[in-house]
């Protein structure tokens, strides 16, 4: 029992003192975000080269996978899509703004199909048509929109999708961290007595 008590004590003080340390990070992230939102251009060139190494690392692991494989199923169809890969990345880390543009307009014919059946599913389904059929909607006008705007128009969408993640990925963080900090002010209070 008294070694229980003790690593309580311990991950209390612990996380006790976590919450600056994730507000923080809840601050830069915050950060980020608005300057995602201040700076389309910077935000491209960095997705794009982001996409880039993804795909050149997802490239050689899947040649190595193919290539290590102890069985023959699916060796070869694990080396073409590792090379793949390397080559795509390769083409996006020289062209950076390319990657990012292509990433929206993918985003775009996903929404754009999934508008499509959502709509579908409305017309053909007994449940939650309104709901079906607004998300349908909005989907195709989004897809549509991201799919036929240009390409600074696109940055700037991805910029803008980028920098709203950001910043509300950072306000739930610091809403944990004043959180943390609250449920170890009492303890803290405890222990002092």
């Amino acid at each position: 029992m008294a070694s229980n008590t003790a690593w309580d004590q311990r991950s209390e003080a612990r996380s006790g003192s976590a919450w600056g340390w994730i507000l923080a990070y809840a601050i830069l992230v915050i950060l980020i975000g608005f300057v995602a939102l201040a700076n389309p251009i910077a935000t491209g060139l960095t997705t794009g080269v982001l996409l880039g190494v993804f795909l050149i690392g997802y490239g050689v692991l899947a040649i190595v996978s193919g290539v290590s494989s102890f069985s023959n199923r699916g060796r070869w169809t694990e080396v073409l899509l590792g090379v793949l890969g390397v080559v795509t990345g390769g083409i996006i880390l020289f062209n950076p703004f390319a990657g990012a543009i292509s990433l929206v307009w993918a985003l775009g014919f996903w929404l754009l199909v999934s508008g499509i059946f959502q709509v579908a599913s409305a017309i053909r389904g007994a449940y939650d048509r309104g709901w079906r059929l607004a998300l349908g909607v909005l989907d195709i006008v989004l897809g549509g929109y991201l799919l036929f705007a240009g390409p600074a128009t696109s940055l700037v969408m991805l910029a803008t999708i980028v920098g709203i993640s950001f910043i509300f990925r950072g306000v739930f963080l610091a809403f944990v961290a004043f959180g943390l900090r609250k449920l170890a002010q009492p303890n803290r209070a405890n222990t002092r007595t």
